[in-house]
């Protein structure tokens, strides 16, 4: 090749490298999109989950983008599929029913968009799922209900809803407790909240006028636990409670023992594991389709103590040592962890 060919091709190459380049380095230093469809944004747990979610999406350098459902199954396949026609990178979602928003899930599929079904699983088996060990936990919760009733009484349950795979697993959890272990229990209520602190009220008002002789309410979620007490409480009625997600305005009570055990999974953890996930699964980590979430029994050492006393002794933190590791998120989740401290068992 000629010397003035040379330079020709030269100089065509490095213009053409002058005109790729900006847009390499615009590839490089994209920002990527997490969609997060919520329940809702206004219960408590979702007001903190949020909070911690965001202080991830700054730790991993990507965009959150927020949306509330109000509880409503219509409003969470909109948001889901506005999302996909969007085109964000991924998207986070807490389903309702796991299948009545299926498809718009598979739509995200079908535009190669990954799907994170938070706390819960979608019909389908393809996306990924960050969950919690609730069938053991929830067992667990209601086995300490019981022995602390020592086996005896009428109990009631709240639940979110039907069709939601946390609440549909912790209901049958607690179902088979009692069934098998504690045939002297009678389980007289379960009511459905929708995650509505005050259909919970409703719930333990018309329970406490129905049942006179009821000893024990198990709630599925402390955020529409905290409602029922508080009518209980004010009734004069001395009734044992048993909960599960780690809210600090539910440690009171577990401190004095009216509340006999509640599971921190916590809020805040739970937003900020949530996006961390996220940001290692669009940047290429590799996890199987189920992560799960290390969790925690919060008891008090009385109760504790009576528990074991009556044959039932399990690993616990007290409720001071809960709100600790409530906030202990980043040292647990953070980007200098690895991609196996994300999810018990991961490899």
């Amino acid at each position: 090749m000629s010397g003035c060919r040379k330079l020709a091709l030269s100089a065509l190459l490095a213009a053409a490298a002058s005109l790729l380049s900006p847009v390499l380095a615009a590839a490089a230093d994209k920002v990527p999109v997490v969609g997060i469809v919520a329940i809702d944004l206004q219960n408590s747990f979702f007001v903190r989950m949020r909070q911690a979610g965001d202080e991830a999406a700054k730790d991993y350098g990507v965009k959150t983008i927020w949306q509330g459902s109000e509880g409503s199954l219509e409003k969470e396949v909109s948001n889901i599929e506005n999302f996909v026609n969007q085109g964000v990178d991924i998207i986070l979602v807490d389903p309702l029913d796991r299948a009545a928003i299926a498809s718009a899930v598979q739509k995200a599929k079908a535009k190669g968009i990954p799907v994170i079904a938070m706390g819960n699983k979608v019909d389908g088996n393809w996306n990924y799922n960050t969950l919690y060990p609730d069938y053991t936990n929830m067992s667990m919760v209601a086995r300490a209900l019981g022995k602390q009733l020592d086996g005896k009484g009428e109990v009631a349950l709240l639940i979110g809803g039907k069709g939601n795979y946390v609440s549909d697993t912790r209901e049958q959890a607690f179902r088979d407790v009692l069934k098998k272990e504690f045939p002297g229990i009678r389980l007289v209520g379960v009511e459905p909240t929708n995650w509505d602190s005050s259909r919970s009220a409703n719930a333990m008002q018309t329970w406490l006028s129905t049942y006179p002789n009821l000893k024990g309410v198990a709630c599925f979620a402390d955020s529409i636990c905290i409602a029922a007490k508080a009518i209980a409480d004010a009734s004069g009625r001395k009734l044992l409670f048993a909960s599960y997600e780690g809210d600090p305005e539910m440690f009171p009570s577990v401190a004095d023992g009216s509340t006999v055990i509640d599971v921190l999974n916590g809020a805040y953890r739970v937003g900020y594991w949530n996006i961390a996930a996220a940001a290692r699964i669009v940047r290429g980590a590799k996890y199987g389709t189920d992560l799960f979430m290390p969790t925690y029994f919060v008891m008090s050492e009385k109760t504790a103590g009576a528990l074991r006393a009556k044959g039932l002794d399990l690993p616990f933190i007290t409720p001071e040592k809960a709100k600790a590791e409530a906030l202990n998120y980043r040292a647990q989740m953070g980007p200098k962890q690895p991609d196996a401290a994300l999810s018990v068992g991961s490899k």
